[in-house]
């Protein structure tokens, strides 16, 4: 489902469900947006659980393959080199993908939970393989790294400026080194 019409749709809805909640946000005004009648977003989606679905899958999708298409198969010459090229493709994918990470984080119906452990488990064996360290918990690392990142685009997508983004993601991968030395 690609074609121009449900894009229309999948990015309208993206945005209210983002702004609304999944219940705030309606169909018909999901529709509106899209520029589309509510019949035909029922015809390409069915249901608005599926609309949502999609939405999320997809996103998610696009995160672990931007992901590994940085990280499968590259050999890096130190800790730091891997750190700081994991960590700033990690807070470049959440920032473009901000609200559909925003909705599976917030996501109170566990709906998402296998989707978001694997992406978890997936980059914490991108940690494991890169670093090595025994004395790095891997899954504890990865969701050190989610936390900072989440927090760093809650704060950009909100327009808050309490510190300076550039030099805390600097500041957070020198720390991070350290820390795996």
């Amino acid at each position: 489902m690609t074609g121009e019409t449900e894009q229309k749709i999948l990015e309208a809805a993206l945005n209210l469900f983002a702004e609304k909640g999944y219940t705030g946000a309606t169909t018909r005004v999901i529709a509106e947006e899209a520029g589309v009648s509510e019949l035909t977003l029922f015809r390409k989606f069915k249901t608005k659980k599926n609309l949502f679905d999609t939405i999320i899958s997809q996103n998610l999708e696009k995160m672990k393959k931007d992901l590994q298409s940085i990280l499968i198969n590259k050999k890096f010459n130190s800790n730091g080199e891997f750190l700081e090229t994991f960590i700033r493709n990690y807070v470049e994918s959440v920032e473009e993908n901000f609200e559909v990470f925003f909705l599976v984080i917030n996501d109170g119906t566990g709906e998402f939970e296998q989707s978001l452990s694997e992406f978890f488990r997936e980059s914490a064996e991108y940690i494991e393989k890169n670093i090595g360290n025994s004395n790095i918990d891997p899954e504890a690392f990865a969701l050190t790294i989610a936390g900072f990142t989440y927090i760093i685009c809650i704060e950009k997508h909100k327009g808050r400026t309490i510190f300076n983004q550039e030099e805390v993601i600097e500041n957070f991968i020198n720390n991070s080194v350290k820390c795996v030395q």
